[in-house]
């Protein structure tokens, strides 16, 4: 039984990521994510003398993107402190435009499948 409740998560997300893959905004604002991403690990790689690695570096710049903090790294000069606060406002830009994308996308995609049943009811 667990199999098919795992087949049915699966079936939906795949439903899911095509529906926001037809989406501009989604597909920009992954890119603008992925930029960003990539902008903060070489950052931090460069300039945090705490972060030594890359996977480090991109490890801290997820965590801080996301605004999770696990308080495992964290910024200790000033230029990386600074840097930090403005990346934080960035991120919940980021993510709560990501939100705001998928929510629309299920919200559509829902009143379209609600409306073709009843239409077949019909």
């Amino acid at each position: 039984m667990p199999v098919l409740g795992l087949f049915a998560i699966f079936r939906s997300a795949r439903h899911l990521s095509r529906v926001l893959w037809r989406k501009e905004a989604f597909r920009g604002l992954l890119g603008v994510t992925f930029i960003t991403i990539a902008i903060g690990t070489w950052f931090y790689h460069q300039f945090e003398p705490t972060i030594t690695t890359w996977v480090d570096a991109y490890y801290f710049t997820v965590i801080t993107l996301t605004t999770i903090g696990y308080g495992d790294m964290g910024p200790t000069i000033p230029l990386t402190r600074i840097f930090t606060t403005f990346y934080v406002f960035v991120g919940l830009g980021i993510i709560a435009g990501l939100i705001g994308v998928v929510g629309e996308a299920v919200i559509e995609d829902t009143t379209q499948r609600a409306e073709k049943k009843k239409t077949e009811r019909a």
